[in-house]
């Protein structure tokens, strides 16, 4: 019976806490109740965590935990509940590698796309860049009109403001039709196969009927907010046939699980190797240096597990946000590299007459 591993860091100076921590995960997420009262055989041998390797670092244990595949199920909730569920309330103890079989690739395929397969969609090799549609507030309309200027100016890609929802301002069906009506406009004037990605996040009643829409309309992806929307709905749009579209994973509402050094899931698990899970096939983060405090550390290990040859599933696109802009385009270029999506916001949206020039520059940069 095949098993998956999960690799927590806990932090502890004893060796002996270390393995009683140990023991406590391996129970905690599995079967809930006190060792000595687990019954023996199947239960105590193969539904309980195993302990695989435990080892010291300089000021924390590294400790590896199998879990059997059938606990799992077939449910992307219940995968994540078993590698992070109660557990996650735990101080001290943070996930820093999730290893999945090919078992668990049959239930859960990964991205449907991944990066070769955004690159044929959008039809060039080069680094992608996406300005984001906002403020909150413009009407349908200007909306609209904003897209078809990003294109036209040089976008490849451009992705709706997670604020966007249905608001009477500017409700969902009637932007979307607007937006995509524009970018067909633009890309005929320009012959590009630039994207639109709208922002799916209506109630449980309607949110098939959202992504049918938008489908029938013809957006050429779509973004949710797995932590928002739930990794359950983000999956089965993924592994879904009837949902042919790319995803864009929006980090809305994730900071409680990476924030913290000591406990909860390692930025590049979260953000890199549970979006693969999810079937994402870009993972938005933001850029160091910027308002959230994500250090260069964090956004490479980003970066290193969206594109890890090794990884689960396709490999992905990590979609950095903040700060871009033509004074910090090369460093950029350093840490991501081509294989990237660039996020351009306020700094694009306060030049408007300017846009195509700082596009174009932006993009001799990153292409050099």
């Amino acid at each position: 019976m095949q098993r998956f591993n999960v690799t927590y860091k806990i932090f502890t100076d004893s060796e002996t806490n270390a393995k009683n921590i140990a023991k406590s995960i391996s129970h905690e997420n599995t079967v809930e109740i006190p060792s000595e009262i687990v019954p023996d055989g199947f239960i105590k041998d193969e539904i309980v965590g195993k302990i695989e390797k435990i080892y010291r670092e300089k000021e924390f244990f590294l400790i590896t935990i199998s879990y059997l595949n059938k606990i799992v199920g077939s449910e992307i909730n219940q995968l994540f509940n078993v590698i992070h569920g109660n557990t996650s309330m735990y101080q001290n103890v943070r996930v820093v590698e999730v290893i999945l079989n090919s078992e668990l690739e049959k239930i859960f395929p990964g991205p449907k796309f991944g990066i070769n397969g955004i690159r044929k969609l959008i039809g060039h090799r080069n680094s992608i860049l996406c300005p984001v549609l906002k403020p909150q507030g413009f009407s349908s309309d200007e909306l609209a009109t904003l897209a078809y200027e990003f294109i036209v100016s040089g976008a490849d890609m451009i992705k709706e403001d997670h604020n966007l929802t249905n608001q009477d301002y500017s409700t969902y069906r009637d932007r979307i039709e607007k937006i995509t009506s524009a970018v067909k406009k633009a890309n005929k004037e320009t012959g590009k196969r630039a994207m639109y990605f709208p922002h799916i996040s209506g109630n449980f009643e309607t949110l098939l009927d959202d992504v049918d829409f938008a489908i029938n309309v013809g957006v050429d992806g779509i973004m949710l907010i797995p932590s928002l929307i739930g990794y359950n709905f983000t999956n089965y749009i993924s592994k879904n046939k009837k949902y042919n579209l790319p995803i864009l994973s929006h980090p809305s509402f994730s900071g409680g699980h990476v924030l913290s050094n000591t406990h909860g899931i390692d930025h590049g698990v979260y953000y890199g190797t549970m979006q693969r899970i999810l079937g994402a096939d870009m993972s938005i983060f933001p850029n160091t240096g910027g308002r959230f405090e994500f250090t260069k550390d964090q956004c490479n290990a980003i970066s290193k597990y969206c594109k890890d040859n090794d990884g689960f599933g396709k490999k992905i696109f990590p979609a950095v946000g903040g700060g871009m802009s033509i004074n910090t385009a090369k460093d950029m270029k350093l840490m991501f590299g081509k294989d990237a999506v660039y996020l351009l916001g306020g700094g694009l949206i306060s030049h408007k007459d300017n846009m195509k020039n700082i596009l174009n520059d932006i993009r001799k940069i990153l292409d050099s």
